[in-house]
């Protein structure tokens, strides 16, 4: 993406060859191809801060400060449904055809794709920002800690960062493992499936400055990462080594 000192990547994902970046700053969605070529925006009346797949062409986002969740086609490059929230909304995954939306830090509310709310999960502290759900695990992040939960929100795990931390965003791979982004320690971490084992899998070396978005496309066990302010995004091949 261009070096464009107006704009605020938040969040990332890959959904076949399709890159989608949230840009907050500007109200719109970046869209472009796997190789970066190809660039389309599309225009928002409102903030985009968290984004989820639904399907290979649509994609729900939440703007937090609008109470506000947005169910978008990236093939035509419109809006198809608004859901309002009942507070600010942030952390947004799909699961199961369910949107999983962080409401004000504090609780989860679990919803159809109307917006009727099905059930609550609570949280375990009242600072969840981000959050990721993959079959039968809840994974939330606050600014030092990561939590790994059950559907009904009972934890599973906790890991804890020791110092100042500034987590940003979190995501899965197929065996459980988590993958966090670290902006103030330019890092991306990522912690066994039973968070017991932690390392550093990328830094500053590898390109990353204040990263923010992460995804890790299952499919084809790729890791995107994305800068928050210089407009750089990486693709990584994921391998796995066991023991």
């Amino acid at each position: 993406m261009s070096e464009d000192g107006s704009q605020f990547i938040d969040s990332c994902i890959q959904i076949g060859n399709t890159l989608v970046f949230t840009d907050s700053n500007n109200k719109r969605l970046i869209i472009c191809n796997s190789d970066g070529t190809d660039i389309h925006y599309i225009p928002l009346s409102y903030q985009p801060y968290y984004i989820t797949e639904i399907d290979s062409n649509t994609v729900a986002v939440s703007c937090r400060h609008n109470n506000t969740i947005l169910i978008i086609n990236i093939s035509t490059r419109s809006i198809s449904s608004t859901i309002n929230t009942s507070g600010l909304c942030y952390g947004i995954s799909y699961n199961d055809n369910n949107l999983y939306v962080v409401i004000d830090w504090r609780i989860i509310h679990v919803m159809d794709l109307t917006g009727k709310v099905l059930r609550t999960i609570p949280l375990p502290t009242d600072d969840i920002f981000d959050i990721t759900v993959h079959r039968d695990r809840l994974v939330c992040r606050e600014r030092t800690s990561t939590y790994c939960c059950s559907l009904d929100g009972k934890v599973m795990w906790k890991f804890k960062m020791n110092g100042f931390q500034d987590l940003t965003r979190v995501t899965t791979d197929d065996e459980g493992n988590v993958y966090v982004t670290n902006k103030t320690a330019h890092t991306v971490i990522v912690v066994s499936d039973d968070g017991k084992h932690q390392r550093e899998l990328l830094t500053k070396s590898d390109g990353l400055f204040r990263p923010c978005g992460i995804h890790y496309d299952k499919k084809e066990n790729i890791l995107l990462v994305c800068n928050i302010f210089n407009g750089n995004a990486f693709s990584f091949d994921v391998k796995y080594q066991h023991k």
